[in-house]
């Protein structure tokens, strides 16, 4: 089939790379051709194939006819599905189970032609594999507009959130502090006994300090995030924190915790495969167990985003504490210039 571009476009196409070859920067360039920068890293990328025709669009005919597949890969595939869902080794207490984490799987083996994962899909739905999953009534969504900012690199934005109050038998209360990464999907997470103003800081400094410092930390209205109950016009202890090192905070509207839908589907994840799967003994058994939980999610999203994701990675610098950091919970920090979002 003939490519139905138009001309006009192909001219833009050629000219972006004209632009790139005479040293100009993606953002220079989309700025110059009033197109988006994942367009200009499309027809880059495009480009270095060195395709005579890159400028063309590709054919969205499969570029490989579907093959029968090889009963031992087939095998496989039923074997890795069962054990994941299994979860009875430290290898898989925390896995995912997924056509994605199957693959994963096959990787690890050492299979060099994966099948993809329309094809994972449908073995496992021949070997009666999937579950049919009831579908949850989800919460009445507002119907009212609310802005929203689009992550664009790792560290853009955060969510963080509290699964709170969840007891230990024999030990007492505990409050974990959950953090994702929009674009990355990378999580961090530890437990504390309190969910006051200095538990979140102490988490926020171990968390930048390993991952580095957003451009944008959201957050729902919970107290101990916005200030005290008692003088709810006040900015509290976290808001002078992240002001002090240039983090942008943005609250999303009361009761509507699906505005943060990376951290609550985190969230649940948290729930159902950490915190309802065993017993646990003391806080210390709980940090481990979660420490695992985590290592095991990052390592699933690093893996599906190298080989799923049509993400275009933007550049983009980590910016960290200064090194040998210490903070002093009982400093009164002054309010910093910068810029918090309510919504």
């Amino acid at each position: 089939k003939k490519s139905k571009t138009n001309q006009d476009e192909i001219k833009l196409r050629q000219q972006c790379i004209e632009l790139y070859n005479e040293g100009k920067n993606p953002t220079a360039i989309h700025r110059t051709l009033h197109r988006t920068r994942d367009w200009v890293y499309k027809w880059i990328k495009r480009y270095k194939t060195e395709d005579p025709k890159w400028y063309l669009d590709e054919s969205k005919e499969p570029k490989k006819k579907p093959t029968k597949i090889d009963q031992e890969l087939e095998n496989n595939v039923v074997n890795i599905r069962k054990k994941l869902v299994k979860r009875d080794t430290p290898e898989t207490r925390y896995a995912f189970y997924g056509a994605i984490a199957i693959h994963q799987e096959l990787d690890k083996l050492g299979y060099k032609d994966k099948p993809n994962l329309s094809t994972i899909n449908r073995i496992l739905k021949r070997n009666e594999l999937i579950e049919k999953e009831q579908r949850k009534k989800s919460n009445k969504e507002s119907r009212v507009y609310y802005p929203e900012i689009r992550a664009e690199y790792p560290g853009h934005i955060h969510q963080l959130d509290l699964v709170t109050p969840r007891y230990i038998t024999g030990y007492g209360k505990i409050v974990s502090v959950n953090r994702i990464d929009v674009y990355s999907a990378k999580a961090n997470l530890n437990q504390y006994q309190s969910k006051g103003a200095d538990s979140i800081i102490r988490f926020t400094i171990e968390d930048c300090s390993v991952y580095g410092i957003p451009h944008y930390l959201q957050l729902d209205n919970e107290a101990s995030f916005r200030g005290s109950l008692y003088h709810p016009k006040t900015f509290g202890k976290l808001t002078r924190f992240c002001l002090n090192f240039g983090v942008e905070l943005i609250f999303i509207p009361f009761n509507e915790p699906w505005r943060n839908a990376y951290i609550e589907s985190f969230n649940s994840r948290f729930n159902e495969r950490l915190w309802f799967f065993q017993k646990f003994r003391d806080l210390e058994h709980l940090r481990d167990e979660a420490k695992q939980f985590r290592d095991k999610h990052n390592n699933f999203q690093a893996y599906k985003k190298e080989h799923f994701s049509k993400q275009y990675l933007h550049g983009y610098t980590t910016r960290y504490f200064p090194k040998g950091f210490k903070f002093d919970l009982s400093t009164e920090l002054p309010i910093t210039k910068g810029k918090i979002h309510f919504v």
